[in-house]
């Protein structure tokens, strides 16, 4: 195993742990994981499978798998590895911040707080963000039809959640969200 792969595992690992970590203290707290979906929850759903799928890719690949159609020159592979400690530090950042109030979906009963600072002033969406660097860090790393394809459609549906994610917002806190859409970018 190679330092490139030992560093993915290593960035793996600590999703992994702060994802789980936050998940059980949002259930502690007694807050939702899963809300309600901003759209037609086969089409969600779908677009959390596909965005997921290019880190099965990159994992497999790291550990041994070969699921890549060319090769890639070692200074690209280098560079899709910052790319890719850069989606997990975003994905990190914004699980942390959010905390509690983390969940997959629009709440259902659980009260939350709008973010807007942190990791969240410098992106309103640093999760998706984060999601959707890993996902090309991926496509850089393990090229394959496939990867491109999941992780394409993916970004894409993803890109729509955020959009009625946005409308959810303005409507529950009006003024304060639009000010914040003034101030911050969607993604950078």
């Amino acid at each position: 195993m190679n330092i490139q792969q030992t560093l993915i595992l290593v960035l793996f690992a600590t999703l992994g742990i702060v994802f789980f970590t936050v998940a059980y203290k949002v259930k502690a707290a007694g807050g939702e994981l899963f809300g309600r979906a901003t759209m037609n929850l086969s089409v969600q759903l779908l677009g959390k499978v596909l965005i997921l799928l290019p880190n099965c890719f990159l994992l497999f690949e790291t550990l041994g798998f070969k699921l890549s159609w060319l090769e890639v020159p070692d200074f690209l592979r280098w560079i899709g590895v910052f790319i890719f400690f850069e989606g997990v530090l975003f994905l990190c950042l914004s699980l942390i911040h959010l905390g509690r109030y983390t969940k997959m979906g629009l709440p259902k009963n659980d009260v939350i707080q709008l973010r807007t600072s942190g990791i969240y002033k410098l992106s309103r969406n640093p999760m998706y963000l984060g999601l959707i660097i890993v996902a090309i860090a991926s496509v850089m790393l393990v090229p394959n039809p496939f990867n491109l394809v999941f992780a394409v459609v993916g970004i894409l549906i993803h890109h729509k959640i955020i959009l009625n994610e946005e409308k959810f917002l303005t409507e529950r806190f009006g003024q304060q969200y639009l000010d914040y859409k003034k101030s911050t970018k969607r993604y950078l």
